[in-house]
């Protein structure tokens, strides 16, 4: 998994609106526009996690106890969120543990 970088924490940011989670590019540098990526409740779980500077393990530790929900699948949903986050162009520093 990853974390947030410092830097971009202030430029990426989680918000909740319309009953729905957002991650929003709080940096826009003119056209073409960037739309904010809606996220579900794990994928906003997982980025609070991840701004704090938890690690894969924690952060599937956490999940697993939080939702009851076996290892495998936890992992294999933290991957796609990563994926999902690095297709909105958002950059991470590896964390390992």
């Amino acid at each position: 998994m990853a974390e947030v970088e410092e830097s971009n924490k202030s430029r990426y940011q989680l918000r909740f609106a319309a009953g729905e989670y957002w991650i929003l590019d709080m940096v826009q540098e003119g056209i073409p526009y960037m739309k904010p990526l809606s996220v579900n409740e794990v994928g906003a779980a997982i980025w609070k996690m991840m701004e704090r500077g938890m690690g894969q393990e924690e952060i599937a530790d956490s999940l697993c106890l939080e939702y009851q929900v076996e290892r495998k699948i936890v992992l294999e949903d933290m991957g796609n969120f990563q994926k999902m986050l690095q297709e909105f162009g958002v950059p991470f520093r590896e964390v390992k543990g």
